[in-house]
C-alpha cells in the first residue's frame, strides 16, 4: 500500500541537491582548450627567439633549393615555417599532453566533483603560469641564447644582478609578461566545444608535431639551433631535478701515465720541481712593490692590445713599451669566483661537479684549508696590503674568504660610500683614486695591492660625461652592436684610468720599484665568432683567453712578448719568482719562468653542460662530457676554433685526452680530501654523464 505521508528530509539531505551541480560541456573541456591555446603562445615564443631574417638566415644554405616554390610560396618563408615548426614541435606536444593530460585526470575524478574542480583549476592555474613563463624563457633566450635553466639560476641570484636584468627588460617584455596570462585565461574560459577540439584542432597539433619530428636540424653542431628546439618549460624542470639531486661524474681516460699528475701537485708534492727561473738584467733591482689588477669580464678578444681592430687600449699600447706581455694566459673557468679562487689563492677553482672552496669541507665539517695569499707572504716580509674592489664584496661570499688571510685592509665600494654606477658596483675611476690614496698614507713601505674592478661587467655603464667612441666607424656587426658598443667604450674609459695609475707612479716615483701586474677575470662574448653572449657557458678563447701584463720599466725597458701558455694558477708564483720571493709550499701554480714547467692549462665551465678543456701548446681540446662531443683546434693555425680536427689526428687527442682525465681525477680527490692525508690518486671508475 502507497502512502501519502510527505517524504521529509533534513535541508541539504536531498542527494539530488547537495551534490555539485553538473558541469556544462565547455567547462569540462576547459582544460583541452587550455592546452591549445598554451600551444600558440609557447609557438608564437619560439617564433621570437629564431627572430628576424637576419637570425635565421643560416638555415637558408641547409634547404634544398626549389622546395618552397614545388609547393607554392616563397622560399624565405617557408624555411622560417619549417624551422618554427621543428623547433616548437616539443613545445606543442608539452601543451597538448597538459591539456589533455590534465582533462582526462578531471574526467577520472567525476565521481568526486569537488576534488574533480579543484584539480581542474589548480591546472588552469599552472597553464597560465607556464603562458606567463613563456615570456620570461622568451626573453632569457634572446637575452643569452639559452634557456633558463637551475644552473642559470644560480648564476644570476642576488641583489646585483638588477641592473643586468633592468637592461634587458624592454618595455615590450612588460607589455607581454601582464598581457599574455590575461587574454590566455580569457579565452581558456571562453572556448568552443570540445567537439572542435578533437575534429579539428588535436589533428592539426599532432600533424604539428609530427612534422617537427620529421624535418632534420639543418646543422648538428649549431647551437642556437639545438637550444632552440628545447622545451623551455621541460628544460627548467630537468635542470632542477638534476641541479637538486646530483650529477655523476665522468668516467674519463683510465690509463693515463701516472706522471701526468705531478703538474698539477703543489710545490712541496711536486719535490724537484723548479719554483723560478726569473733573472733580472745584471745589476738590476727587483721591485719592492706590487699592485695587481684584475679587469672585471675583460678578455683579449676585445683589446687592442692583443690585435683588436677596435682601438680600446690606446694606453695600455703606449705602456706595454716598459712591460712583458704574455698572449697564452687564460681563465680556468669563465666565472668570476673561480678566477677569484685561482688569483688569491694559486689553486685551481675545482671540477664542475665540485668548485672550491665548497668541496674543500672535509667529512668531519671542519673549516676549509686553503693555500696561503700572496698578501700573507708579503706581510710576513713586511709590506702593508690591500684588496680592493670597486664592487661588492658580500657577492659570493668573497670579503669571508680572504678574511684573516694577510690583508691589512678589504675595501669595496661599500667602504668608500660612494654613489653606485649599477647595482654590481661603482665606477672602476673610484678604484684608481682609492689606490692611489691608500699607497700615499704611508710612503717608502713597500706594499702590495690587490685590485678587482667592475665597471665592465654587463650592463657596461659609462658615466654620462665621458664622451662615447664610435668604434663601429659607421659599420656596427650585425649581432648585438649597442651592446658591444658599451663594452668598448667602458674598457676605453677603464684603459684611462689606468694611465693615471701608471702616471700617479712616475709623479711619486715608484714607478721603477713598482710591479704592476693586470690579467682579466675572465672574457666576454658577443655572438662572435661563436653563438654565445656575456659569459660563464663555454671554454672558447673569447671567454677564457685573459690579458697577462707584467710592468715595470726597470725590468722591461723595452718591452717584450711572451707566448708561454699558463692560466691564472700561475698568476701568483711568477709574481713571488719575479721579486725573488719563496713561493708557499701549498701553491698549485708555476712560474711562467720556470724552465721546466709545462707549456699547457686547463678549462672547466658547467652551466648546463658539463665541459672540460686543456691548452697545449698551439693545440687545443675540449670535451663536451654531456653530450659526448670532442674538438681538437689548431690556434695557430685557426684562433677562431672553427675547423675541428679531430679525425685528423687521433693520437694526439687521445694524448691530450689523458692529460686532461689526470686533472679532473687529481682534482676531483683533492677537493674531497682533507689536506694532511692527501695523496695522488688514479681515477675513479664512475658512471658516465647523463
Amino acid at each position: 500500500m502507497r502512502s501519502n505521508a510527505t517524504d521529509v528530509r533534513p535541508p541539504g539531505d536531498n542527494p539530488e541537491t547537495s551534490a555539485a551541480p553538473p558541469v556544462s560541456g565547455e567547462r569540462r573541456g576547459i582544460l583541452l582548450w587550455a592546452g591549445f591555446w598554451l600551444a600558440l603562445v609557447l609557438i608564437g615564443a619560439k617564433a621570437v627567439m629564431i627572430g628576424d631574417p637576419d637570425s635565421w638566415k643560416w638555415i637558408l644554405a641547409t634547404i634544398p633549393a626549389g622546395t618552397a616554390v614545388a609547393l607554392g610560396g616563397d622560399q624565405d618563408a617557408w624555411n622560417w615555417m619549417t624551422e618554427l615548426i621543428r623547433v616548437s614541435s616539443g613545445d606543442v606536444l608539452f601543451a597538448i599532453a597538459l591539456g589533455v593530460g590534465g582533462e582526462l585526470s578531471v574526467r577520472a575524478l567525476s565521481r568526486r566533483p569537488r576534488a574533480a574542480a579543484l584539480l581542474r583549476r589548480s591546472l588552469l592555474i599552472i597553464a597560465t603560469a607556464c603562458a606567463f613563463f613563456s615570456v620570461i624563457a622568451c626573453g632569457v633566450f634572446r637575452a643569452l641564447g639559452r634557456p633558463l635553466s637551475f644552473d642559470l639560476l644560480r648564476l644570476i641570484r642576488g641583489a646585483a644582478v638588477k641592473s643586468s636584468i633592468a637592461d634587458r627588460l624592454s618595455w615590450q617584455i612588460v607589455v607581454a609578461m601582464l598581457a599574455v596570462p590575461v587574454v590566455f585565461l580569457v579565452l581558456a574560459r571562453r572556448s568552443p566545444p570540445r567537439r572542435i577540439f578533437f575534429r579539428a584542432i588535436l589533428p592539426c597539433m599532432g600533424l604539428w608535431i609530427i612534422g617537427g619530428l620529421l624535418i632534420k636540424n639543418p646543422d648538428q653542431s649549431d647551437l642556437k639551433s639545438q637550444r632552440l628546439a628545447l622545451c623551455p618549460h621541460v628544460e627548467l624542470l630537468r635542470s632542477t631535478f638534476v641541479g637538486i639531486f646530483g650529477r655523476s661524474h665522468p668516467n674519463l681516460e683510465p690509463d693515463y701515465p701516472p706522471e701526468d699528475q705531478i703538474e698539477c701537485r703543489s710545490f712541496a708534492e711536486r719535490g724537484t720541481s723548479p719554483r723560478t727561473g726569473f733573472q733580472p738584467p745584471p745589476g738590476v733591482a727587483r721591485p719592492r712593490n706590487v699592485i695587481v689588477i684584475v679587469l672585471e669580464s675583460v678578455g683579449t678578444k676585445y683589446l687592442s692590445l692583443y690585435g683588436s681592430p677596435y682601438a680600446t687600449t690606446p694606453n695600455l699600447i703606449e705602456e706595454s713599451r716598459h712591460a712583458l706581455v704574455f698572449d697564452n694566459i687564460n681563465a680556468h673557468a669563465p666565472y668570476t669566483f673561480c678566477s677569484f679562487m685561482a688569483v688569491n689563492f694559486s689553486m685551481y677553482p675545482g671540477v664542475p661537479w665540485a668548485y672550491a672552496p665548497g668541496a674543500l669541507m672535509p667529512p668531519n665539517d671542519q673549516p676549509a684549508h686553503l693555500p696561503p695569499t700572496f698578501a700573507s707572504v708579503m706581510k710576513q716580509r713586511g709590506s702593508r696590503t690591500a684588496y680592493l674592489h670597486n664592487g661588492d664584496l658580500e657577492w659570493g661570499g668573497t670579503n669571508e674568504m680572504i678574511k684573516g688571510e694577510g690583508y691589512d685592509s678589504i675595501e669595496d665600494f661599500h667602504t668608500w660610500k660612494v654613489p653606485e654606477l649599477t647595482s654590481w658596483g661603482a665606477e672602476d675611476r673610484q678604484l684608481i683614486d682609492r689606490l692611489i690614496r691608500w699607497i700615499d698614507e704611508k710612503q717608502g713601505q713597500p706594499f702590495l695591492a690587490y685590485c678587482w674592478t667592475d665597471q665592465t661587467h654587463h650592463p657596461y655603464a659609462q658615466r654620462p660625461e665621458v664622451p662615447r667612441v664610435d668604434f663601429f666607424k659607421g659599420k656596427p656587426p650585425k649581432a648585438l652592436a649597442d651592446e658591444l658598443s658599451n663594452y668598448l667604450n667602458v674598457i676605453h674609459e677603464t684603459d684611462s684610468h689606468l694611465a693615471r695609475l701608471f702616471a700617479a707612479l712616475r709623479e711619486r716615483g715608484i714607478a721603477d720599484d713598482t710591479l704592476v701586474v693586470i690579467t682579466g677575470d675572465h672574457g666576454e662574448a658577443f655572438r662572435d665568432p661563436h653563438y654565445q653572449q656575456q659569459h660563464g657557458y663555454s671554454v672558447w678563447q673569447e671567454e677564457v683567453n685573459v690579458p697577462f701584463i707584467v710592468w715595470n720599466p726597470r725590468l722591461f725597458p723595452d718591452g717584450k712578448r711572451m707566448s708561454a701558455v699558463g692560466g691564472h694558477v700561475d698568476l701568483n708564483p711568477t709574481v713571488a719568482d719575479i721579486l725573488g720571493v719563496e713561493p708557499p709550499d701549498e701553491w698549485q701554480g708555476h712560474s711562467l719562468f720556470a724552465p721546466s714547467r709545462p707549456n699547457r692549462t686547463f678549462f672547466v665551465a658547467s652551466v648546463d653542460d658539463f665541459l672540460l678543456g686543456i691548452r697545449e701548446d698551439r693545440w687545443k681540446y675540449i670535451l663536451e662530457m654531456t653530450g659526448g662531443r670532442e674538438s681538437l683546434f689548431d690556434l695557430a693555425a685557426d684562433p677562431e676554433e672553427k675547423h675541428n680536427l679531430l679525425s685528423t689526428d687521433p693520437a694526439r687527442v687521445k694524448r691530450m685526452r689523458q692529460r686532461l682525465s689526470a686533472w679532473i681525477a687529481f682534482e676531483d680527490q683533492y677537493l674531497s680530501t682533507p689536506p694532511p692525508a692527501r695523496i695522488p690518486v688514479t681515477l675513479r671508475q664512475t658512471t658516465a654523464v647523463k
